[in-house]
């Protein structure tokens, strides 16, 4: 096998690095002249995510729509061919009839077609941005700078003012750099554990400091439902790295260790992680997730059929629930499957429920098809956890949630479309060569 074709499990971080930036390189003098300072301001995304939500915003719109003018411009459309794209679309028309038949159709229809940008961003790097492995490995590299960036910015927090309230606030000034790191960095934190149960020494020791700094960092922020998230596909993706059963079970000892650790050192926070945790679980109205979960579902019950239009439950909920005590509304249901049915009604939750499972089974079926290739292999976890039904979620059409949890999604969707041969940076060895 040619040096490109060497493993990643098997290879020093200082040579893995170098290949990685050569490949991009060459990638990058491959393309047409007008593309290339579009794929630069592409692989700056994970720095411009640092910034705030607006600048965030406008780097995933504008690579969305010079998608659609390249695709008009080069008669491509070839990817609206596969599953997963069309039922987006389908979903996307769901929510569009649901907020032209609501209550506030100006309002919702602007909500709902805003949120197509998502999608769309993710569509751009699967079939235009990120298809040639060589520049998905970048990005990816990009995405693991970023999240060292932010786990820099906040340890800075820390040691210069400290947590406020149990929660850590830079450098948005807004309790969401968890976000940030459980999911926008998902990708990057899964094949990093992967690594851990599957790599030699000399990749396996970077890997783990960096999976322990990042867990750390993000159980700082104070932030519950993200760690969870980071810690479930975490210890989800190993399951598929082949890894030896005794490796796994030292793996998540010392993943339970560590935890353990963190726990004991949140002081007066603990509670959170404990009787915090246990007693939020929504099986009552004892929870106030339970409360405003249910909230939802009671939305859902006045308009099943179509919902009662996208974005509408945080104008509408008040009155929808006027009369009926131990309720409470919020912005939105903190759980996108009941927020779905409240917005969009049975007939957008179908199609949600669709669209999300046509994510998760492209990304898995190609991980399959390519067992030898990290990136491929884990790929389906990150749409699979992001969009778990069992979870407290934020809004499944904000903004700030989107951006983070979309540009993750975009990552694995582009996985998901590779074809890795032998010459992959990322490939597993190949016993017979």
């Amino acid at each position: 096998m040619s040096s490109l074709g060497k493993s990643l499990l098997d290879e020093s971080p200082w040579r893995l690095l170098r290949r990685l930036i050569l490949d991009a390189k060459t990638a990058f003098y491959g393309l047409p002249k007008w593309e290339k300072p579009v794929h630069i301001f592409w692989l700056l995304g994970p720095f411009i995510l640092l910034i705030e939500r607006s600048p965030a915003d406008i780097w995933l719109s504008l690579l969305g729509l010079v998608f659609v003018g390249r695709s008009i411009a080069k008669r491509d459309a070839a990817w609206l061919s596969h599953w997963w794209v069309r039922t987006i679309f389908l979903f996307w028309a769901c929510g569009l009839l649901s907020s032209a038949m609501s209550a506030m159709p100006a309002y919702a229809l602007g909500e709902a077609i805003a949120w197509f940008r998502f999608p769309l961003f993710a569509m751009a790097t699967a079939f235009w941005l990120g298809k040639d492995r060589r520049l998905l490995h970048a990005m990816l590299f990009a995405t693991g700078l970023g999240l060292m960036l932010m786990s820099c910015i906040l340890a800075a927090e820390i040691i210069l003012i400290g947590q406020t309230g149990d929660r850590l606030t830079w450098p948005y000034d807004d309790l969401v750099p968890g976000g940030y790191m459980a999911k926008t960095g998902l990708p990057v934190f899964i094949i990093l554990t992967s690594l851990v149960v599957s790599a030699r020494f000399k990749m396996f020791l970077p890997a783990a400091i960096l999976a322990v700094i990042f867990a750390s960092m993000t159980f700082l922020t104070g932030e519950r439902i993200n760690l969870i998230l980071l810690i479930s596909g975490g210890l989800m993706a190993p399951l598929f790295s082949g890894a030896k059963w005794q490796r796994l079970l030292l793996f998540y000892a010392s993943g339970l260790g560590l935890l353990c650790l963190l726990i004991l050192g949140a002081g007066d926070a603990q509670w959170k992680y404990t009787t915090g945790l246990i007693d939020n679980i929504p099986l009552g109205p004892d929870s106030d997730y339970f409360r405003v979960m249910y909230g939802g579902f009671l939305a859902f019950l006045d308009s099943p059929v179509f919902g009662i239009g996208v974005g509408n439950y945080r104008a509408l909920c008040d009155s929808l629930l006027q009369g009926l005590d131990g309720f409470r509304c919020d912005n939105h249901p903190h759980n996108y499957y009941i927020q779905m049915l409240a917005e969009t009604g049975v007939v957008g939750f179908l199609a949600g429920v669709m669209m999300i499972a046509a994510m998760v089974w492209t990304a898995f079926s190609n991980g399959r098809r390519n067992v030898r290739h990290v990136v491929a292999t884990t790929a389906f976890v990150v749409p699979f956890g992001l969009f778990f039904p069992i979870q407290s979620t934020a809004d499944f059409f904000g903004q700030w949630n989107n951006i983070f949890m979309w540009s993750a999604v975009a990552l694995s969707m582009a996985a998901a479309h590779l074809d890795f041969g032998s010459g992959s940076a990322m490939m597993k060895p190949d016993k017979r060569s």
